[in-house]
């Protein structure tokens, strides 16, 4: 259903373009992805894969490199003097062969943000819907829950695993985690077993591109959507958020506009961030978010982490337990 680019694998390649005598730095490697935000994925790929690439050629943005790293550069006819690349743009590769493929990710944002309808198509909730992602390796664990409005008793959980091969980057979430997430909320689709609302971990309309996983999850599915963040990924709030009394709420602005809001649950909690994904608007989202306010965090969120962390938990359990079985660790 969605068809993904295999960044580990592209970043590599990168790697291995950069010829011996030169080096490029991790925001070189980024940009030839197609957006510098991925410089730190660049750098843990690396970390991963340190001899499946010359990694020992990509340094950080100063030059500065490792004492294993300064042995093999100054092997190759690369200066360095006290952990550092000498004349760092001498020696810079930025001649990457590439087709972008954050780019393209990137346009898929903007065609989701340009379908997206921030209005609601109904004024009655009856149910409202969560879910989240854990993680155990390279295996996501997605949760979806239904609860009951106004009382917030749950219904009824579900839960689905499936592999994640895209790394983390900011702005790029759904990208790592929507697959798995449409598997799972598609098939309760077809049921009739989803929500009247859905609210996702993870952003709305507070996004770099103002379209979020919970845009991308609710226009993708045709569902209602809101987001929910415990950090601001983007935007301006109108007030110092240090300022907010609990129970008080502060819009978030993006391009001028309020996009979303702060709520702050408790006292002695840091505020979350709601924001709109998909036919909702603003204000019915932060009316359903404090409906569904019990604790520090809307109650269809807490229960969608709980059922997949715990749904991680067992899975990580089973998995130790069938690598014993396998004899694969050492007895005592």
């Amino acid at each position: 259903m969605l068809a993904l680019p295999d960044i580990e694998k592209i970043t590599l390649e990168l790697v291995a373009q950069i010829p011996q005598g030169k080096v490029a730095t991790f925001r070189e490697i980024a940009l030839a992805l197609g957006d510098p935000i991925a410089a730190r994925a660049v750098g843990s790929i690396l970390a991963q894969h340190k001899r499946d690439c010359p990694s020992h050629r990509v340094v950080s943005f100063d030059g500065t490199v490792t004492e294993e790293q300064a042995q093999l550069l100054q092997a190759e006819g690369v200066p360095v003097k006290g952990g550092r690349v000498l004349s760092l743009t001498k020696f810079l590769f930025r001649d990457f062969r590439s087709e972008k493929p954050l780019q393209k990710l990137q346009e898929i944002q903007n065609a989701i943000r340009a379908q997206m309808r921030l209005v609601p198509d109904r004024s009655d909730y009856r149910t409202a819907g969560g879910v989240d992602l854990s993680y155990v390796g390279t295996q996501g664990v997605a949760a979806y829950v239904r609860l009951e409005l106004p009382s917030l008793t749950l219904i009824e959980t579900h839960t689905l695993t499936q592999e994640v091969r895209f790394p983390y980057i900011p702005s790029y979430l759904a990208f790592r985690e929507l697959p798995v997430m449409l598997a799972l909320l598609q098939k309760l689709k077809e049921q009739n077993a989803l929500a009247d609302i859905t609210f996702v971990d993870g952003t709305g309309t507070l996004h770099h591109r103002q379209a979020g996983i919970a845009s991308q999850l609710g226009v993708m599915l045709d569902i209602p959507t809101i987001g929910i963040t415990k950090s601001l990924l983007h935007g301006e709030p109108e007030r110092d958020l240090r300022s907010l009394a609990p129970g008080e709420i502060c819009y978030i602005r993006v391009g001028g506009q309020r996009a979303g809001a702060a709520i702050k649950p408790a006292d002695s909690s840091e505020p979350f961030f709601v924001s709109p994904g998909h036919r909702i608007d603003l204000e019915t989202a932060i009316e359903l978010t404090q409906l569904t306010l019990k604790n520090l965090l809307p109650e269809p969120i807490q229960h969608a982490h709980n059922a997949s962390h715990q749904a991680a938990q067992a899975l990580k359990r089973q998995s130790s337990h069938k690598a014993h079985q396998l004899g694969l660790f050492d007895k005592a």
